[in-house]
């Protein structure tokens, strides 16, 4: 009688069971289209110069909205093919450059950067009492994952009248031009500068923002034996046919390249005209940490390869367990944030299933967002400094709003 019985049962349970295996989180058209909205009110009431946003999904659907002005002096749009400045947003893609190295086993995520940099050997650690800095000894040597995940201490120190920011001052290793324009020197010789500008605080102990990938930057270089671009494009930029993502914009795409505005009481004003951009002659420091320039439909081919778990159209990036490895938190409970080996972690609530949420935005406010085990990706850019990165998170809000498992 049970024999009879499962054997009635069994055919059901396996219909329900691969119908739970096959669901998937889906966007609904609505919040796709609320987000359009959104950006076009936003641009049409001038709470910002316009912007571009791009979902993605797995079954390959692709929604792409442009909307507004990246130059509002001129009245010229934003274009598909518009060159932005990613900023920061290059991080990701230099860490996922790096961890192709880890695969071939040029380095371990836990080794002291002192093994390729002997820079790095006798790091200090700042102690700022009565407005002056001292040093006391660095109770262990950083390490590659501290880089990555932004705990080793190192900072974006850019105010000479602070103790710390005396220290990266007087070693060059600053942004100028309200923090658009990245030092004059090669990563080389920044990461070796930074190795003598001691830490703020103790290795690991906690999550401070900074130049790390810039060193991680100068890293690939030893490991891989070329210069970062060559091995950037080798390893990512030609297997997923990002062909306008670079640290020099090439004679040829200079009219494709962008102003960037900022804010000046309530109206924007344009801070870097394209025209007229330091960009158009490039800079000798390739920054790993935001020196990249890229278009909306390049950086949303990274972005799809990261929510399709390191591969598109056939070409693996990486490995589905390596990426699984930088998305887990490496932030100590209490260290600021939780932040993985090149990405800030969220989680997005679906009833009883909760969905990892990874990405970064940049300086100039752009910004994207992967769920791997939904397949989507969302990737948002405009250019006005600084970041506040208000209307990607508003757009990213409205859209993970409308994910569901049908």
């Amino acid at each position: 009688m049970c024999f009879m019985m499962l054997r009635t049962l069994l055919p059901l349970l396996l219909l329900l069971c691969t119908a739970q295996i096959q669901a998937e989180p889906q966007i609904s058209q609505q919040a796709i289209d609320s987000a359009i909205r959104e950006l076009s009110r936003a641009t049409e009431a001038g709470e910002i110069e316009g912007g571009l946003l791009l979902v993605q999904t797995s079954d390959d659907q692709r929604v792409l909205t442009i909307q507004g002005y990246h130059d509002l002096e001129d009245k010229l749009p934003f274009k598909e093919n518009s060159l932005l400045r990613i900023y920061s947003m290059s991080k990701p893609v230099i860490s996922v450059a790096a961890m192709t190295l880890w695969e071939q086993g040029k380095f371990k995520p836990d080794d002291p950067v002192s093994k390729y940099i002997p820079a790095f050997a006798d790091t200090t650690v700042g102690v700022v009492k009565s407005g002056k800095l001292t040093r006391v000894p660095a109770q262990r040597k950083v390490t590659i994952r501290d880089l990555l995940s932004h705990t080793a201490g190192i900072s974006y120190s850019d105010d000479p009248g602070t103790p710390f920011g005396k220290e990266y001052f007087d070693r060059g290793v600053v942004y100028s031009h309200k923090g658009m324009y990245p030092p004059k020197m090669h990563i080389r010789e920044a990461a070796d500068a930074l190795a003598q500008i001691p830490l703020h605080h103790q290795p690991g102990e906690r999550w401070t923002y900074g130049l790390s990938v810039d060193i991680v930057g100068a890293l690939i270089e030893i490991w891989s034996g070329e210069p970062l671009q060559k091995y950037l494009k080798r390893s990512v930029l030609k297997p997923l046919g990002m062909k306008d993502t670079s640290f020099d914009i090439p004679k040829n795409k200079l009219d494709r390249f962008v102003s960037c505005h900022t804010w000046e009481g309530d109206r924007q004003v344009i801070i870097d005209k394209w025209d007229q951009s330091a960009y158009r002659d490039g800079f000798e420091f390739h920054s790993g940490g935001g020196g990249l320039v890229s278009t909306i439909g390049d950086y949303g081919l990274f972005a799809r390869m990261l929510a399709n778990w390191g591969e598109l159209n056939g070409q693996r990036i990486l490995k589905k367990s390596t990426l699984e490895e930088m998305f887990k938190n490496q932030v100590p409970t209490g260290g600021g944030r939780t932040f993985g080996l090149g990405f800030a972690i969220e989680s997005l609530d679906l009833g009883d299933r909760s969905l990892g949420s990874y990405g970064w935005g940049g300086y100039a406010n752009t910004e994207f967002r992967v769920i791997p085990d939904a397949g989507i990706s969302m990737v948002f850019m405009r250019q006005t400094v600084p970041s506040t990165h208000h209307m990607s998170k508003k757009l990213f809000r409205i859209i993970r709003q409308g994910i569901s498992i049908e």
